[in-house]
């Protein structure tokens, strides 16, 4: 069996029965704690699978993006490395801490840190909009009274 092989296999067996079809990216984040220029702190609510805790990462990451963009861009998750995989991730509320740490035309690389220090990076793409996105603007504005 190859190591990737071996790899899928792992993560099958850590998630016996589970169902993906009720996955609602909507949940994954329960607040905005804060955001500037650099970084954004994001919190979870606790009881989220390991699929909606990497979700909420990468949601903190494209909110911080979108939102130094002025919501005028559509932003997606294009690479995670370092994130070791835990199956327990998401049982705990997470503090997640983006740190924007380099950008170009077309995509933005993170540092990101949870308060338990998982650590990991992501790397997100980006397009222009024709016009800004009043949805994610809406989103992020909800988000942020939470806090």
């Amino acid at each position: 069996m190859s190591p990737d092989a071996r790899h899928a296999a792992v993560r099958v067996e850590d998630a016996p029965g589970a169902d993906f079809s009720a996955f609602d990216p909507s949940v994954a984040l329960d607040a905005v704690v804060s955001c500037d220029a650099r970084e954004i702190v994001a919190r979870t609510a606790a009881g989220l699978p390991p699929y909606l805790a990497l979700e909420a990462l990468a949601q903190a990451c494209g909110l911080h993006l979108r939102r130094r963009h002025d919501f005028a861009i559509r932003s997606f998750l294009a690479s995670v490395s370092d994130l070791v995989h835990d199956p327990g991730l998401g049982r705990s509320p997470l503090t997640i801490h983006a740190t924007l740490v380099a950008e170009t035309s077309a995509g933005a690389a993170y540092n990101v840190v949870t308060d338990d220090t998982r650590v990991c990076r992501m790397v997100m793409g980006h397009t222009p909009l024709a016009s800004p996105d009043t949805f994610f603007r809406q989103r992020f504005e909800a988000l942020c009274t939470r806090s």
